[in-house]
């Protein structure tokens, strides 16, 4: 009956998931009721997890041309043996090598020469500073990294001709390749195969393309393992330019 209170009526609704309970006419707002939380996860026993595979890597990251520059220049003349081995192990054998037998003094004075002539290229008071420790100190491992370096300064020595530039820098590095073959420069950079491919690509390109090829191919079979300062595979760099070349 319509006059009778009704005590309650009760609706089950399910509300986003949730049971609710409504008082009908009660005025009373819906109240939900509780929900159980949900159980917590096991904990995870060590070793029971699966290990992600990761594919080792092929070759440790190279610091860019910037850094590269840095580094070696913070060393100076004067580098403690820490630096020296950041700049590379092989390089760091060569390098206390020259001073054992020349002495500490003398060889103080190779490395002012070196990094007085490294930079600017092209500039005349690098070239002359180079030209210096060549004749100072010709028999170095120093004397090779400062013939490649020369070639490098010529090819930008603005104030000559083009043909004498390359003239000027193929002497240098056709001297690293006949005198100095086992030079290894900072970063481990072989100066001999690096003067090689300076040659073709500065020089025999343009002057003489069966010669680059020989060159490049020699690369190829050669200098397996060697590697640039910035890490890149020599015979990788040479069957790339082969391919131009060709």
């Amino acid at each position: 009956m319509r006059g009778l209170l009704i005590l309650a009526a009760v609706a089950l609704l399910l509300v986003g998931g949730l049971v609710v309970f409504v008082a009908i006419d009660s005025g009373m707002e819906p109240v939900a009721a509780p929900v159980e939380p949900e159980p917590a996860a096991p904990p995870v026993k060590r070793g029971s997890r699966p290990v992600p595979h990761y594919p080792p890597m092929a070759r440790r990251p190279q610091l860019p041309d910037r850094a590269r520059e840095e580094k070696i220049a913070t060393a100076g003349a004067d580098a403690s043996e820490q630096q020296i081995l950041e700049l590379g192990k092989e390089f760091h054998d060569k390098w206390y090598e020259d001073r054992r037998r020349l002495g500490e003094e003398r060889h103080r004075q190779m490395e002012k020469l070196w990094f007085g002539g490294r930079r600017p290229r092209g500039s005349a008071k690098s070239i002359a500073r180079l030209e210096e420790l060549l004749r100072e100190f010709p028999d170095t491992n120093r004397a090779g990294c400062a013939a490649y370096e020369l070639g490098q300064h010529y090819m930008r020595l603005r104030n000559l001709p083009l043909n004498k530039r390359r003239e000027k820098a193929e002497h240098y590095w056709r001297l690293v390749g006949e005198r100095y073959r086992d030079t290894i420069c900072e970063f481990n950079e072989p100066a001999a195969a690096m003067s090689q491919l300076a040659l073709v690509n500065w020089v025999y390109r343009y002057t003489d393309p069966a010669r680059a090829r020989r060159l490049l191919e020699d690369i190829i079979k050669n200098d397996q393992g060697q590697t640039d300062h910035l890490g890149q595979p020599l015979p990788d760099l040479a069957r790339r330019m082969l391919e131009v070349i060709k």
